[in-house]
């Protein structure tokens, strides 16, 4: 590859020096002090800090503006914005020798090639020699402040339809909510007038592999977790051990009995199904009374009035696992409804469930489209492509 003029040939090693975090201890973690600057506090999973009292080497001292890469977990390169904090491990602070900005966007045009250099199985990360061998393409200083100025242009205009785009999203969120209440929210009866059964299943300490297509599985709650049923989400059980009447078949009615504090009591309804996979111990199988559709009571299980019922109902120290027993689901009240009722509402919500889903995969395919456009804007600065006319359609 010609490269054009005033550019060079070097490696991201060559463009900085790249200082690793200090490895924090729990014990050292207290309620107020520096904030501790750890990987999910970069990519926005958590807005939450532990924070150290202790002295800092400068080295692992971060100020607003400084530049980050994540090299493990989950990578990224970062300008911080937050106040003065110290650096957790597996986070690179960089001192950069070129323009920072300019620094930033090339490790995210680099990032995909970067993950190729990964390795390891729980929280995988790119080795130091991998990092700074990488080959990359740099121009004078005046160019780099050119091309940082024409991409955070072009950058701002696909980051302002983005955040359009993930408000609309938000919004049609609101629209299902707001439609499951209007149609199946209403606290007349308990769960326990509408039904005729509820069952749960059994525990087999199974294996974590999935059951293959000839052998008994059962389900994982992530199976029941997302508002539709994914028979996926199972482990095989030997065969001599299954139990044919917890077999899971289309039509059934589940909840989750066990799941976080959001979750916990998600119902599905089984659409067609794979034979020979059961129910768990942590899945209960509801089936409804002569007079109630399983469709209906779907829904009415997953309206915003049940679900805050539920989530009061449930117990567990901890948000991540929290239980409702078969009692506590039975004293759920729901709306009591006709049969024509409850046909006409199911109707109308799957109306608006299709308006919403397309709606929905128009800004999927929205987000994808301006994700490609970054991309190529990265591609064209760091070929030395970009110019001030380029923007995107």
């Amino acid at each position: 590859m010609t490269l054009p003029n005033g550019w060079r040939r070097t490696t991201l090693g060559d463009l900085g020096r790249y200082l690793n975090g200090r490895a924090f201890k729990r014990a050292e973690w207290r309620d107020e002090g520096r904030p501790i600057v750890r990987i999910q506090n970069l990519t926005g999973s958590s807005d939450t800090f532990n924070y150290f009292q202790g002295e800092a080497d400068d080295r692992h001292v971060v100020r607003p503006g400084d530049l980050l890469v994540s090299w493990a977990a989950t990578l990224g390169a970062y300008l911080w914005d937050g106040p003065e904090a110290v650096l957790n491990q597996h986070i690179f602070k960089v001192e950069s020798r070129i323009d920072k900005r300019f620094h930033k966007y090339l490790l995210d045009h680099k990032l995909d090639e970067l993950k190729r250099h990964t390795h390891g199985s729980g929280m995988v990360h790119i080795t130091r020699r991998a990092f700074d061998s990488l080959p990359v393409h740099v121009p004078d200083l005046g160019e780099q402040r050119r091309i940082v100025a024409v991409l955070e242009d072009h950058l701002s205009r696909l980051n302002a339809a983005d955040a359009y785009a993930r408000s609309a999203t938000q919004r049609l969120a609101n629209v299902g909510r707001s439609a499951l209440d209007r149609l199946f929210g209403g606290q007349d009866v308990p769960l326990a007038g509408l039904i005729d059964d509820i069952s749960a299943g059994k525990s087999y300490g199974a294996a974590s592999a999935p059951a293959a297509d000839d052998e008994w599985g059962i389900i994982k709650v992530s199976a029941m977790t997302w508002g539709k049923f994914d028979p996926a989400e199972n482990k095989a059980v030997p065969g001599d051990l299954a139990d044919p009447r917890f077999e899971i078949r289309e039509g059934d009615l589940l909840v989750s009995r066990a799941n976080t504090n959001e979750y916990v009591g998600a119902s599905v309804l089984v659409g067609p199904v794979r034979p020979r996979l059961l129910l768990s111990d942590k899945s209960l199988r509801v089936s409804p009374a002569d007079g109630v559709r399983p469709d209906w009571l779907w829904r009415a299980l997953q309206a915003p009035s049940a679900r805050r019922q539920i989530s009061a109902l449930a117990t567990g120290t901890k948000d991540s696992m929290r239980n409702i027993s078969q009692a506590s689901l039975m004293q759920v009240r729901v709306p009591r409804a006709t049969p024509q009722e409850q046909a006409a509402a199911v109707s109308a919500y799957a109306e608006i469930a299709a308006a919403v889903d397309r709606f929905r995969t128009e800004l999927d395919s929205a987000h994808r489209r301006s994700a490609g456009l970054g991309r190529s804007l990265l591609a064209a600065a760091f070929s030395g492509q970009l110019t001030d006319e380029m923007a995107p359609a």
